[in-house]
Parts: structure tokens; sequence; C-alpha cells
């Protein structure tokens, strides 16, 4: 079969970025907060072909094109993009799958790994290719995918991991607070759910890159869905490959649902002043003198130009009103962009940083989060100017 070329135009663009949008709306606990269906419901569809020497070919030329510029050639996750994606590529090789409905440790089902080409992850540079392939070319890439690794040919297929139903008993989340405290939770995740425990500096993924612990006040970033389904189905299998342990045998199915609902309810701005690991500050400042509401809106800064006094002690107030196709907007200072900066801010979940500039001039700021540079996010800049 020659290969297909995949060509987005405006339209195309416009559907696939609606669709990996995480955005949260009005309702901090709304039963979801993204445009497309979490994993455990995302449509698996029948296969019309069994795997074969043809569809693995078929699969083949689809992720030459399709796939290999962030996953690489050889599936080790080390295309040409990876430098710029955070968190990095799959490396197909490794085999090490974050989303699935076995056991920790085990291989995903192919239905599994059907779902997350569907869908993509929420948060990552993984995009829903159920908006640009076809069913057929979907299960095609399921098959090329697995011969990256031999642990697929050499095992059995894997069994899917019985989750628990919702007890008849409603998930209450002050019970759910209590078991976070009694899991230590907030070791890694921290004690608002920031992302920004103890450990959260020292951990580490299976290659030993840095890795973050999911930050729970921003549902956007929920990588397969923010709903009670996929947070008890996280608990049961893990997250292969990294700090997070399977919790099967470690709670009953009730406390799983309180655990839970206590998650769910850390969504959304919270509480202090929305200090967070991802924004910098300059520290030893004091109290700002000046406060200045900076938004993003139509991914462009609302004002664009900023005036201050040289030596005053500035607070810059950051909010978003998208999720930048799942990484947010940020906010950094030419010059300062070390010392000053803003990372990720996502909707419903402003980020703050305070500075002090003596020296007068304009300084340029720009969107700095993760790969969403100037250059790939044009509008979104502005100029400071310090009187």
């Amino acid at each position: 079969m020659a290969r297909r070329q995949k060509v987005l135009g405006a339209a195309g663009i416009a559907v696939l970025a609606g669709a990996a949008l995480a955005a949260c709306g009005p309702k901090p606990h709304a039963a979801s907060v993204s445009q497309i269906p979490p994993f455990l419901q995302t449509p698996v569809a029948k296969r019309t072909a069994a795997a074969s020497a043809a569809t693995v070919e078929h699969g083949r030329k689809l992720y030459d094109y399709n796939c290999a510029q962030c996953h690489g050639a050889a599936g080790d996750g080390n295309g040409f993009g990876a430098p710029f994606l955070v968190p990095a590529p799959r490396d197909f090789t490794a085999a090490a799958y974050k989303f699935r409905t076995t056991e920790s440790g085990a291989l995903p089902t192919d239905q599994d790994l059907f779902r997350i080409i569907s869908r993509g992850a929420n948060g990552t540079g993984m995009p829903p290719w159920q908006y640009l392939l076809t069913e057929e070319e979907r299960w095609a890439l399921v098959d090329y995918v697995k011969t990256f690794s031999p642990r697929f040919a050499n095992g059995r297929a894997p069994a899917v991991l019985p989750l628990p139903a919702p007890p008849g008993k409603r998930a209450d989340p002050a019970r759910g607070k209590a078991l976070y405290v009694e899991m230590q939770c907030a070791k890694c995740h921290g004690p608002e759910g920031r992302g920004d425990g103890p450990s959260a500096l020292t951990l580490a993924d299976y290659k030993g890159r840095h890795i973050n612990s999911r930050d729970f006040t921003t549902p956007g970033a929920f990588r397969t869905g923010w709903t009670e389904a996929e947070i008890v189905r996280t608990f049961e299998t893990g997250l292969n490959g990294t700090p997070m342990p399977s919790y099967t045998g470690a709670m009953n199915a009730q406390e799983e649902y309180d655990l839970a609902a206590y998650v769910m309810s850390l969504a959304g701005p919270g509480s202090g002043n929305q200090k967070r690991s991802v924004a910098r500050s300059m520290s030893g400042l004091g109290a700002p003198q000046r406060v200045i509401a900076l938004r993003e809106h139509a991914w462009k800064y609302e004002p664009s130009e900023i005036r201050i006094r040289a030596g005053e002690v500035v607070q810059i107030d950051f909010s978003a009103t998208d999720n930048g196709l799942g990484a947010g907007h940020g906010f950094a200072l030419d010059g300062l962009d070390q010392q000053v900066f803003i990372n990720g801010a996502m909707v419903g979940a402003p980020q703050s940083v305070t500075f002090k500039i003596d020296r007068r001039g304009r300084y340029n700021f720009y969107c700095s989060t993760q790969c969403s540079t100037r250059e790939l996010h044009p509008r979104m800049n502005g100029v400071l100017v310090v009187e």
C-alpha cells in the first residue's frame, strides 16, 4: 500500500487543537475537562483483519510518516523532536507503558494501545490520532509498535486487571484526605496536591530522567482524563517506568474511591498565593509594591505592554484562558529568564512571580512553557517598560 500523506490544513489543525485542549470548565468538579473521552471510555473499534505481515508493513509506513519524528525511527523515543518535548516521547523498545488495564509491570493489551493511539495523552505532545487516522490504520500502528519489543512476541497476551466497581457507599473526600496522609501521597504530590512534595525533586523514570509528580490542582494535566474511574485505574495499575506504584491490595474498593474523591476535590486554584514549584521569583524582595494582573487570551498577552518604576517590587499574577494544547502557558523576561519565569499556567490555576528591576529600559516578555517558546507561540510576547 502506498504511503498515505497526512497533511493538516487550517480546519484539521482546529479539530486537533480542539480535541487536544484539556480545558477546565467553570465548574471545578465537572465530570470531564477534556473534549475527548477518557481512556477507559475511548471506543475500541473491531478489527477487520487479523495481525499479519501485511498489517505490520502498513503500520510501518504510517509510523515512519506520522510517529518517527518524536518516537524515533527505531522506536526508542529519540526522534528529532524529542529534545523539545516534556515529557519525553515513549520508548517502545523498553515496553514500559504507563496507561494500561493490566497489572503493574505487565504489557498493555492491544486494546490499550489502540485507545492511547486514538485519544492521545493530555498535557503531552501525543495527539489524538482518531481525528487523523482511520480505525484500520490505528490497528496497523498497534501491530507495528509491538515489533519494537521482543516482550510482545515472547510473552502471552496480558490479562486485564479487574478494576473495583464503585462501592454502594458514596465516596467521601474527608475519608480520602485521611488516606492521602496514610498512604504518604504528600511525599511526592505535596500537602495541597500541587506536585511539590519533599521527594518531588528526586523522582526519576526508568531512564534516570527527572519526572514530575502529578499536580492534582490542574485536572487538564491528567494524562488519560480527569475522572474517578481513571484515577482508580491508576491506583490499581500503577505507572510502569515511573515511581508511581500499584496500590492493588493496599486499599479496598471503598478506600480507593474515597481517595479518588479527595484527589478530585483538589482541582482548581487551591489555597494560598499560588506559589508553585514551576514558577520562579527573585528571593528576598519582601511584599510587592505593585501587583499587576496579566492574562493569556487567544494565545496573546493582555495587556501586551506593562509599565513599572525602576526599583519597585512587582508581582505578576498570570492567568490563562486556555490550556495551550495541554502544556499551559508561561511568562519570562529576556535577560532575567533564569530568575523570573512561570511554566505551565493552566485554566483555573494561575501563577505568580515577584521581581525588581533597577535598570531602566524595555524588556521583552514571552511564553516560556516547555517547547512553547516564541517560535511556536509567535503572538505570545509583550514589552515591560521600566521607567
